[in-house]
C-alpha cells in the first residue's frame, strides 16, 4: 500500500454477529444499512459508533438492500423469498411482497402493514393476470408457505388444502401432480434494483427469473426467465434506459428497461457473475464474478464495446462500486482484500488487507456514499466496516 491511503478505517461494527451480505447508503449519505445471516437489518450513521436502529422482519438470511434514489423507499429481500418495502425516512413497513413458485407459475400477493391484502396475480413466462383472492385464502397461502405442517399426520390434509387454495387462485393443477408440503415454494431472491424514477422494482431471483413490480400499487408486471442459473445481481443505468443482470450461469444480459427486450448477452466470464454496475455518468459498464476477472465496457446509447479486462483478485470478485465519477472502481473479494483500480491506466491504486484494518474473511459487499466521503464493506468475518474515502 502506498504512503497516502485512499481508504482509512473509521469504524468497525459488530452488531451483525453473522456473515454480512448486503450494504446500502441513503441518497443523502447520512445513513447506511447492513444485513446478512442474522436476519436483521441494522441502520447506521457515519458519525455514530454503533447502530442507531434495526429491523427484524425477515425469517432467514438477507441478501440484498436498496434505498431508492429520492430516499422514499428502503427495500430488503433474501433467502426467505419475502420482499419488504419500508418508508426510508422512519423505516415503517409499507408492504410485504410474496411470490411463491408453483410449477411454472408464480402467485404474487401484496400485504400492507395495516393487514390489507393488495392485488394478487398469477404469472408465467408469457402472461400476468390478476385474480381475486379473499383475505382468508391469502391467509391460507401464507400459512401453508411459512408454517407448513410440522406434524406428519397433517400432511395429507395440508396437501389437499394447498391444492384447493391454488386452484381457487387460478392455478390449473393436474390430478396426477404431487404437491410438496414445505416452504420451498418461496424461493430465495438475490438482488434488487429500482428505476431512477422509482416506478419499477426489479428483483433477481432463483432459477434465472427476473420479476418486475409496479411501485404504484406493488403489482407484479412481468416475470422473465432470463438465465439458466440464479440471478445474483441487477443494476439499472443512471438514465433508466438499460437494465443489466448477472447470473450463476456465467452470462450477463443487458435489457431495454422499457420493453424488457434483451439487447446484449455477454459471454466471457468463466463462472458465476456476482456483480454488475453502471458508472454514474452512464458511459461505462462493469462486471465481476467467481473467475476473479473485472471486465469493463464502453457504453454509447444502447451499444456496448469491450474496454478493459483485468485479473483483479486471486479469488471471486463479490461486489464493486464506481468512484471518482467514472475514473476508478472499487472491488472487494473472497481473497479478503479491497482494491481501487484506475480504469484508464488499468492499474491497482491501492490494496487494503487485514494488515491495514481490513477484513479477515471473504468480503461480500461494498457500497459508496453518494457524496463519495465514505465506503462501507461487509464480510464473512461478521463485521461491517466504515471507511473514509479520500480523493
Amino acid at each position: 500500500m502506498s504512503g497516502h491511503s485512499r481508504l482509512t478505517l473509521k469504524e468497525t461494527y459488530l452488531e451483525n454477529s453473522q456473515n454480512a451480505y448486503a450494504t446500502a447508503f441513503a441518497p443523502d449519505s447520512k445513513r447506511f444499512a447492513a444485513a446478512g445471516g442474522l436476519r436483521a437489518v441494522f441502520v447506521y450513521r457515519p458519525d455514530a459508533p454503533k447502530a442507531i436502529g434495526g429491523l427484524v422482519d425477515h425469517r432467514q438470511s438477507i441478501y440484498a438492500l436498496l434505498f431508492s434514489k429520492s430516499g422514499k423507499y428502503f427495500v430488503t429481500t433474501g433467502r426467505d423469498g419475502m420482499i419488504i418495502v419500508y418508508d426510508a425516512k422512519n423505516f415503517d413497513k409499507l408492504v410485504t411482497l410474496l411470490c411463491p413458485q408453483v410449477g411454472q407459475n408464480f402467485l404474487s400477493v401484496a400485504q400492507y402493514a395495516d393487514g390489507r391484502v393488495g392485488k394478487t396475480f398469477v404469472a408465467d413466462a408469457n402472461t400476468v393476470k390478476e385474480v381475486n383472492i379473499d383475505t382468508n385464502v391469502y391467509a391460507a397461502v401464507e400459512y401453508l408457505l411459512y408454517e407448513l405442517n410440522k406434524a406428519p399426520d397433517k400432511t395429507a390434509q395440508s396437501a389437499q388444502t394447498v391444492r384447493q387454495t391454488l386452484e381457487k387462485a387460478g392455478f390449473k393443477i393436474p390430478a396426477d401432480t404431487t404437491i410438496t408440503i414445505g416452504g420451498s415454494q418461496l424461493l430465495p431472491q438475490y438482488a434488487l434494483a429500482m428505476s431512477p424514477d422509482e416506478s419499477k422494482l426489479y428483483v433477481g431471483a432463483s432459477h434465472g427469473v427476473l420479476k418486475v413490480y409496479n411501485t404504484a400499487d406493488w403489482s407484479l408486471e412481468r416475470v422473465l426467465p432470463l438465465h439458466s442459473g440464479n440471478i445474483r445481481t441487477v443494476a439499472v443505468s443512471p438514465d433508466g434506459q438499460l437494465l443489466a443482470t448477472g447470473s450463476s450461469d456465467r452470462y450477463v444480459k443487458i435489457l431495454d428497461a422499457q420493453t424488457l427486450e434483451t439487447l446484449h448477452t455477454i459471454e466471457g466470464h468463466g463462472d458465476s457473475v456476482f456483480t454488475v454496475a453502471f458508472s454514474p455518468d452512464g458511459t461505462l459498464f462493469a462486471t465481476g464474478g467467481k473467475d476473479a476477472r473485472l471486465r469493463i465496457w464502453n457504453l454509447s446509447g444502447k451499444s456496448i464495446k469491450p474496454k478493459v479486462k483485468i485479473l483483479a483478485h486471486t479469488f471471486s470478485i463479490k461486489a464493486m462500486a464506481f468512484i471518482s465519477g467514472s475514473k476508478e472502481i472499487l472491488t472487494v473479494s473472497q481473497d479478503k482484500t479491497i482494491k481501487i483500480w484506475d480504469i484508464e491506466k488499468v492499474s491497482c491504486v491501492e490494496t487494503i488487507d487485514r494488515l491495514y484494518g481490513g477484513h479477515t474473511f471473504t468480503i461480500n459487499t461494498v457500497s459508496v456514499s453518494p457524496d463519495e466521503h465514505y465506503a462501507v464493506t461487509g464480510s464473512d468475518d461478521k463485521t461491517v466496516k466504515l471507511w473514509e474515502l479520500c480523493a
